[in-house]
């Protein structure tokens, strides 16, 4: 029988409480729900973020609004939609999302849809799934110009407030669903005024994370590339890694305009990766609220 000395026992313990702090999750417990128009939307704006808070202890749920019938090259629509939904849990596989909501509307075709049609299919699901964060487009972006991703901010931030309401879709109820206030939202964009930017993540440990769900996506990426291509000739002009559009070219473009784009967004912030966001926490920051709010018993 083999016998350790109190010292002994005691480097052992402290060796493995701090191995266990190390293991400790911030997040463990908490969900989020990641509201994208379309597949690649959430991995391109914050495929970085969203992996590293999953891995700090998020369960993260997706809902995709539309069914991307159209983004291909030359696929038809039902292929189209196919290949990305495919993909799509690709994507989501590599960045840690557990489950994905497709509410399937027609790509492209949301202008005609009302607003509180998609909010009450929001409402639904953030009753359901209870989640703490949410992520989606910023619906105050003013550079913003695909409808899709206009209707799902203004959707998803409606939903967010309302889901907490009892006045509002009370059959939902009867599900055996409950209210629930979704306690803070991370809004991404195209391009984010300075002034409007007040949580910067650095995803330095998560780029590659990030570059692989996007690279995952491929029939969309192709789309991009080959679209691009078409463009420049419009204008007299060629990109020379586009010469030949195949895999291995179109992965290259996604690695480079990636870190291309976060590199940028770090430089302001004096780190080299990061992804940045216009974030509404549960109160303001210094508010009696914060001050005074205290723990559960």
């Amino acid at each position: 029988m083999q016998l350790i000395s109190r010292r002994g026992f005691l480097a052992g313990a402290a060796a493995a409480a701090a191995a266990m702090a190390a293991d400790a999750k911030p997040y463990d417990g908490r969900t989020m729900a990641v509201i994208t128009a379309h597949a690649d939307d959430f991995t391109i704006f914050a495929g970085g973020t969203i992996a590293k808070m999953i891995a700090e202890g998020y369960t993260a749920h997706l809902i995709r609004i539309t069914n991307d019938e159209k983004d291909s090259y030359d696929l038809s629509a039902g292929e189209t939609s196919h290949r990305n939904t495919t993909e799509l849990r690709a994507a989501a596989d590599i960045i840690g999302i557990k489950d994905i909501y497709s509410l399937d509307f027609r790509n492209d075709e949301m202008d005609a849809l009302s607003e509180t049609e998609v909010r009450a299919r929001l409402i639904l699901l953030f009753r359901k799934l209870k989640p703490w964060t949410i992520f989606t487009f910023d619906p105050s972006a003013k550079y913003e110009e695909n409808p899709d991703h206009k209707k799902t901010a203004r959707a998803a931030e409606d939903a967010a407030w309302t889901a907490s309401g009892h006045l509002f879709l009370e059959e939902q109820f009867s599900l055996g669903l409950g209210r629930w206030a979704v306690l803070d939202r991370y809004y991404w964009a195209r391009q984010l005024d300075d002034s409007d930017v007040n949580k910067v993540v650095d995803i330095g440990a998560t780029i590659d994370q990030k570059i692989r769900a996007v690279q995952a996506q491929e029939t969309m990426m192709r789309h991009t590339a080959l679209a691009t291509k078409e463009k420049l000739a419009q204008a007299n002009l060629r990109l020379p890694l586009l010469d030949n559009v195949d895999e291995a070219a179109v992965n290259r473009l996604v690695d480079i305009q990636i870190r291309e784009r976060a590199k940028a967004l770090g430089a302001k912030q004096g780190i080299e990766y990061a992804e940045v966001f216009h974030y509404i926490p549960i109160a303001g920051e210094g508010s009696y609220v914060m001050k005074n709010a205290v723990p559960l018993k």
